[in-house]
């Protein structure tokens, strides 16, 4: 098996490997070289602008393709900072190589690789989380789905408005202003580029009956977004939310009353939060079905150089401990580390051979420094030994609000 990044005669391979692992089909029949000059002259996403960092592996004759995924760099938010990630995509196989170790291969040349390019962390989207638990990776942000029964739902006197996106109206800043606020409010959220608001440049709603809303303040301060779309579910006409964001109460009312504004026509609105952002006290009524919510897992997360999540990370309180780290596929994570830390930060990390504190497989490391669990898990958590007392951890293990909007 021989496994490096792909070649540019590859691409055209590559989205024929995609189509029949994830059973889409290929609108337009285009040549590697097409599809080269298109995304090296207008590339329109992150994933086109970096096809370089897709991986593969092959058959010893270095030309027949078995396995590969993407792996693309972005800009995240964590604890105060903006740091890289690697988000990982498009992991196919051709069934006749299935269960050969094409896609374990491909992680064993891209993780080094993602450490010595400068990444603290990567994440993907699962098709199962136990077979990524193998390359490190762990559950990371969850999100709450609700519903709401439209009707009863009530008007909140505002003075502001909601704007619908079209041409000529695009609100592209007002767009960009309110993402910048969850941006800042959550760990790993993508610091938004060009590519991530392309969305609103191709926005055609009379076409693609997928329709953006930003609701503005009296003053024209932009405090809410959503994009929805008609479901016709069995009990009812239901708008789905694919993207649904506020600043503040205001915002959240101001797209309320958009929606009781469709109320004859639709009966629910579906829509994702971060399940840190809880919406109860928001709406006076939650009975005879008025709404519920259910928890969607929305990804996993993997550090890629330990020492660097260390020294970005936000601390409680002053303390020194030692954390000893175990990972099977980058070697300069494996060791102990001493953290120093207090005024909220961590103040030195240096390897040492002092008695750890605690020793953590690389997949619990990355979920606990990400902020998904306190230390009131660690008894769940089978793999994690702590060695001296739990609240030791807790200045640098806490609970940390999380939230991704993008797919990769």
């Amino acid at each position: 098996m021989i496994v490096r990044k792909i070649k540019a005669s590859e691409l055209q391979r590559v989205q024929e490997l995609a189509s029949l692992a994830f059973e889409f089909p290929l609108t337009e029949d285009k040549a590697s070289q097409q599809l080269l000059e298109e995304m090296t002259q207008n590339p329109q996403s992150r994933h086109e602008a970096h096809w370089q960092s897709q991986w593969a592996a092959f058959e010893d004759d270095d030309q027949t393709m078995m396995s590969s995924f993407a792996a693309i760099p972005y800009p995240i938010h964590f604890d105060g900072h903006t740091c890289g990630m690697v988000g990982i995509g498009g992991v196919s196989t051709f069934p006749p190589y299935r269960r050969r170790g094409g896609i374990r291969a491909c992680f064993e040349a891209a993780l080094p690789e993602m450490y010595e390019s400068g990444a603290v962390f990567s994440y993907l989207y699962p098709f199962s989380t136990a077979y990524y638990r193998k390359f490190g990776y762990e559950m990371c942000c969850d999100y709450k789905r609700w519903k709401l029964l439209i009707g009863m739902v009530p008007s909140t006197p505002l003075r502001g408005t909601a704007l619908l996106v079209e041409e000529g109206n695009r609100m592209l800043e007002e767009i960009q202003a309110v993402y910048r606020v969850w941006q800042e409010s959550y760990n790993m959220m993508v610091v938004g580029g060009d590519f991530e608001f392309n969305w609103v440049k191709k926005a055609n709603p009379f076409k693609d009956q997928l329709y953006t809303y930003v609701y503005k303040a009296a003053d024209g301060q932009p405090k809410a977004y959503a994009s929805f779309q008609k479901a016709d579910d069995p009990d009812g006409r239901n708008l789905l939310c694919q993207r649904f964001l506020f600043t503040d109460p205001e915002g959240f009312h101001g797209l309320m009353n958009l929606f009781v504004s469709l109320a004859a026509d639709h009966r629910y609105v579906t829509f994702d939060l971060p399940s840190s952002l809880d919406i109860t006290p928001l709406l006076p009524e939650w009975s005879m079905g008025a709404g519920h919510s259910e928890i969607i897992p929305r990804g996993m997360v993997r550090v890629v150089n330990v020492k660097e999540a260390l020294h970005l990370a936000r601390t409680h309180g002053e303390g020194n401990l030692v954390l000893e780290i175990h990972d099977g596929f980058i070697p300069q994570n494996n060791g102990r580390f001493a953290v120093s830390f207090g005024a909220g930060s961590v103040r030195e990390v240096s390897q040492t051979d002092a008695a750890p504190d605690a020793t953590l497989p690389i997949q619990e490391f990355s979920r606990l420094i990400a902020g998904v669990y306190d230390i009131s898990a660690l008894p769940f958590l089978t793999d994690v030994m702590v060695h001296s007392s739990a609240e030791k951890l807790s200045g640098l293990f806490f609970q940390k609000p999380l939230c991704i909007t993008e797919y990769f």
